[in-house]
């Protein structure tokens, strides 16, 4: 999900085209990132270092991190500790930025910090981002006052990273009095606690979730679209109660819904839209009690 944060800022800053960044997240599926990128990108080596390293590699049979160990710039364990970030997907998706000519590992540094100051993230909140984790990433997308939400959201984002598109992310979410939902398909959860969750249409993600949840491709929001939905919904809400009966908590699935579009109203409905196969679609959780329509 940190390739499409990223890239979404560096398109909006005019460093690269949307066809760029499809291009590039395509391309990192195939690389494995070069370690001296990993070292200068966590502080270990300064830019002139990896670069000496590289020049020394043109002419002596030896691995990046054995150099680095001979010119005393690393030691043994941070060459370990270095090698086990080779997935990562900042990384990655850094990579591939050079690699492909795109922008300098320098000015991903420096973009990096605006786009951490232009969000008002902390440092620490900057790490979440580039491990990432859902469960660290979510809380920074969502309004104050809605920590109880946080759970069912990374459950529904993490299901749908692993399901349907590994990319997926999370855009700011709100907290409305009046939503307006198109083409809904919402779920009761019912117990001491009752929740409703839902999936709603925004720019074509109901057809992008159920394109590759059904394994059939859909153009229009119809019911078939809808029911495909529904199934991704009751799978997010079944592993959200599996994860709160664990806790003592329980809590009844009823079946999903398929709705009409229109406005609902409620004290606390937390929409928060997720990035999804080129699409949007907005994910709405809220205590069911709280929900009219």
């Amino acid at each position: 999900m940190v390739s499409y944060l990223l890239g979404n800022y560096l398109v909006e800053e005019g460093f690269m085209t949307k066809e760029q960044l499809s291009h590039v997240i395509s391309e990192q599926e195939k690389i494995r990132v070069k370690l001296g990128l990993i070292a200068v990108s966590e502080g270990m080596l300064t830019l002139d270092q990896a670069d000496a390293i590289n020049r020394m590699q043109q002419v002596m049979d030896k691995r990046f991190g054995d150099i680095a160990v001979e010119k005393g710039y690393l030691t043994e364990a941070q060459v370990s500790s270095l090698l086990k970030m080779q997935g990562n997907e900042y990384l990655t998706f850094a990579q591939t930025l050079v690699d492909e000519g795109i922008v300098s590992m320098d000015k991903i540094q420096l973009v990096m910090r605006s786009y951490q100051v232009e969000n008002g993230f902390t440092n620490t909140e900057m790490e979440a981002i580039k491990s990432g984790d859902v469960d660290k990433i979510v809380p920074l997308f969502m309004p104050q006052g809605t920590e109880e939400y946080q759970d069912i959201v990374a459950v529904a984002l993490k299901t749908i990273v692993r399901c349907i598109d590994r990319h997926a992310y999370p855009m700011n979410g709100s907290v409305e009095k009046v939503a307006e939902l198109e083409k809904p398909v919402y779920q009761d959860l019912l117990g001491k606690e009752e929740w409703r969750v839902c999936f709603s249409d925004a720019d074509n993600g109901l057809c992008a979730l159920a394109s590759v949840f059904a394994k059939e491709e859909f153009s229009t929001v119809d019911e078939d679209v809808q029911d495909a939905v529904g199934e991704l919904l009751n799978c997010i809400s079944g592993l959200f109660a599996t994860a709160q009966s664990n806790k003592g908590v329980t809590l009844e699935l009823m079946p999903p819904v398929l709705g009409e579009s229109g406005p609902v109203t409620g004290d606390d409905i937390l929409v928060i839209p997720f990035g999804v196969c080129n699409a949007t679609v907005n994910f709405v959780v809220t205590n069911k009690k709280g929900w009219r329509e």
